[in-house]
């Protein structure tokens, strides 16, 4: 449940321009949380809705938040409201924009969660929110207000309630598990002991697209998350790596007759399918541009590896990397400027970004380990990779320019294949 208690989003001000060349960071104070009632502060709580909202922020790369041993601020005599609380308290540690959240604990468990947001100079509110949940909503309920920020402060959607799929090992069997953004929260989805590879989101977010050897030779099956399954796939070859049309009316994806993998398009209930490339070479990996009008792929037409493009209908085929030996699993990106993909050079596994149009490479993570497999945020702004740069691969993200990179998961077992949602 939502309530708004301040400015509406849409009349505010754009105070970052994040798409900018060099955006600066704004200076943020986040506010411990506390009791709106007589109770006694609950820790757990407190920590679990400031570190979402430090976390979120800060991994912005829009937010620089403020360490709380900075804060001047008495909490026995503020408040969280306009009027409550005296501004120059957070000027004087030159924080720009001020969180302050409260909460109340129900008589039912039910948490009630207070947020506002201040110009610390203009001295005045930019936003509040008030949202109720189960305890075990709070994380999200924190999210929420995360992507609340970001709109009032850069006029642009938050990811942060976006989710990961990935794949995981457990002995001898892959499953796919599913996690928020960050990690946190991971749940399996597919486990049937066998292998199961290559998750691809639905374009809802309710479901997805896997490759399994559950029956034998890998195939494609769709699954609605808590509902019914369908193979999309049958015969004796091999089907692997499904991807969404923009539009998400086609599914393309490597489909292998007598021992040749190419390049098919088929529609998302596994009818028509159709051929989009011909050759004795392998295809594979296909991935489509934002318009629907062009796929990415990989092609040994020429010996090794190499990331090409072709048109919807599988004409115009064009090469699109000449740098790096063996390059592989192209991923398109949501403002279809560049595409990332897993390069091997000298002797290093990274993650590059090629223009299609001009060529233009550059890498953007590969200094230690191998990195591989990048899938985009769906603004744009990150890539969640696989890395095992400390002895398992383990999913990290990384900005657009290589500046900042997390590691979201860990553990024993290896964790693969990123795919990351749709808002």
């Amino acid at each position: 449940m939502l309530t708004l208690l301040g400015p509406s989003v849409a009349m505010s001000k754009v105070y970052l321009d994040i798409n900018a060349p060099a955006t600066r960071r704004m200076p943020v104070a986040i506010q411990v949380p506390v009791p709106l009632d007589d109770t006694d502060p609950d820790p757990i709580l407190i920590a679990e809705v400031r570190d979402v909202i430090a976390g979120d922020l800060g991994f912005s790369g829009v937010f620089r938040v403020l360490d709380p041993l900075l804060y001047l601020e008495d909490e026995e005599t503020s408040g969280i409201g306009p009027g409550t609380f005296d501004f120059d308290d957070w000027e004087l540690i030159n924080a720009e924009a001020l969180i302050k959240i409260g909460y109340f604990t129900k008589p039912n468990g039910d948490i009630e969660l207070e947020f506002h947001l201040y110009d610390v100079f203009q001295r005045r509110s930019l936003a509040a929110r008030k949202w109720k949940g189960k305890p075990g909503q709070v994380r999200r309920i924190a999210h929420m207000f995360s992507n609340a920020v970001m709109k009032e402060i850069t006029g642009e959607d938050g990811i942060f309630l976006t989710m990961l799929l990935y794949v995981q090992n457990r002995g001898g069997a892959k499953d796919i598990y599913v996690s928020d953004y960050d990690g946190k929260n991971p749940g399996r989805v597919i486990h049937n002991r066998s292998i199961n590879l290559s998750p691809a989101w639905w374009p809802g977010r309710d479901g997805l697209v896997y490759t399994s050897y559950k029956r034998g030779s890998p195939d494609l099956f769709s699954k609605r998350f808590g509902g019914d399954e369908k193979k999309l796939t049958a015969g004796a070859g091999v089907d692997v790596g499904a991807s969404f049309s923009p539009d998400g009316r086609t599914i393309a994806f490597m489909g292998s007759v007598d021992g040749n993998s190419d390049i098919y398009t088929m529609d998302t209930n596994g009818n028509n399918r159709t051929p989009l490339t011909r050759l004795r070479s392998i295809e594979a990996s296909p991935t489509w541009s934002p318009d629907g009008k062009r796929i990415a792929f990989v092609s040994d037409r020429y010996g090794t590896p190499q990331i090409f493009v072709m048109n919807a209908d599988g004409t115009g085929v064009r090469r699109i990397t000449y740098y790096g030996s063996y390059n592989t699993t192209p991923a398109w990106s949501p403002d279809s400027e560049v595409v990332a993909y897993t390069s091997r050079t000298g002797g290093r596994i990274g993650i590059f970004l090629v223009n299609p149009d001009t060529l233009e490479s550059r890498p953007l993570v590969g200094e230690a380990g191998n990195n591989e497999d990048p899938s985009w945020s769906p603004d744009g702004r990150f890539i969640s990779f696989t890395s095992n740069r400390t002895g398992t691969y383990q999913i990290y993200l990384v900005d657009r320019e290589g500046r900042r990179e997390i590691r979201v998961t860990a553990g024993r077992s290896d964790k693969t294949s990123p795919a990351w949602s749709p808002r």
